[in-house]
């Protein structure tokens, strides 16, 4: 009895220290949880882009390195896609959660007008407006071509299909009472598009980007070009059927090499959409780190001097994330 006594007390005994033991660790651990939290699990997301020698394939990269970088739990990859169009038919399919859209595309998208009449894309929400994507048209001095109504019959290359470029240049030939079926429309990007026009395989190369652009700079130290301007009331014909084209935009004389006089042009925002079944605490913290890091953004690519909270929601006409409203809404600007 005495022996089977000692035992009991003895696995009694252990059994406390196992248990005090275990309360301690647990204990201890409690502590280190309140003082720093676990990382949250990292989630894998897309933002699409645009063709690789424009300028959302590399704006975005950098985009999607700040936020990668940034801490917060996703792990962001930018892919080169066909541009605006295209990118909100992915977001509406679920297959990115960012895009890049030009304000025109999103408001024909959310409201099935245009290119959309076959079917609305309800799934985006705005948010953040960049920078104004400027009708740039550029040809060779020695074509002749001085107006619009000149590309009658020439080749012109007017972007990827599946961008807003195609559109763009739509636009503005029909206030010019042209249509697409007057030219020879070439659906190439622009960066590849002025090698041909170096060569004259091409008459015209739409650039639908911010100025200065690189591959205009390019060819403007190589040959003599010329850029077409746009006539303000035409501008006007354009924005009574399409609103969401700027008011006349002037690139100063100076921008490009051979340049001695204002050019008048228009264009549409670059704005970057996200889908609306995001969480509002992922598109919280996007949008806060775009905005906060912009900097570093800007290292990699000199738009990202463009991301501006002041304009942040300027040209949307669609609805604005709840993640990124309630982060405009405390810094004031909604």
């Amino acid at each position: 009895m005495k022996f089977r006594k000692s035992m009991l007390l003895a696995l009694a005994a252990v059994l406390a220290l196992v248990i005090l033991v275990a309360a301690g660790c647990g204990g201890g651990g409690e502590q280190k949880g309140d003082e720093q939290k676990a990382p949250a699990q990292t989630s894998n997301i897309s933002i699409s882009t645009g063709a690789t020698s424009g300028t959302y394939y590399p704006l975005g990269t950098a985009i999607a390195n700040t936020l990668t970088n940034a801490g917060i739990g996703l792990n962001v990859t930018a892919e080169s896609t066909g541009g605006s169009v295209e990118n909100v038919r992915l977001l509406g399919q679920g297959q990115t959660e960012i895009g890049f859209v030009e304000s025109m595309i999103a408001d024909w998208a959310y409201n099935g007008k245009e290119v959309f009449k076959d079917g609305k894309v309800e799934n985006i929400r705005g948010l953040i407006s960049l920078y104004p994507n400027t009708i740039q048209t550029v040809v060779k001095e020695s074509s002749g071509i001085k107006t619009f109504a000149d590309l009658k019959g020439k080749k012109v290359a007017v972007g990827i299909q599946g961008g807003s470029s195609p559109l763009a240049m739509q636009a503005v030939l029909e206030s010019y009472g042209l249509s697409m079926n007057d030219i020879k429309p070439q659906y190439l990007a622009y960066g590849p598009s002025m090698e041909l026009l170096k060569d004259d395989q091409v008459d015209a190369v739409l650039v639908d980007a911010g100025a200065p652009n690189s591959s205009i700079i390019d060819i403007s130290t190589q040959h003599p070009i010329r850029i077409l301007s746009i006539d303000t009331e035409n501008i006007k014909k354009i924005k009574e059927k399409y609103p969401f084209f700027s008011d006349p935009v002037t690139i100063p004389k100076g921008t490009y090499k051979g340049f001695d006089e204002d050019i008048t042009t228009t264009g549409s925002l670059a704005a970057l959409c996200v889908r609306a079944d995001m969480s509002d605490e992922m598109v919280y913290n996007i949008i806060k780190t775009i905005i906060e890091k912009k900097d570093d953004v800007a290292k990699v690519h000199e738009k990202g001097n463009t991301i501006n909270l002041e304009s942040a929601t300027d040209g949307f006409s669609i609805p604005i994330h709840p993640g990124a409203e309630k982060y405009y809404k405390e810094k004031g600007v909604l």
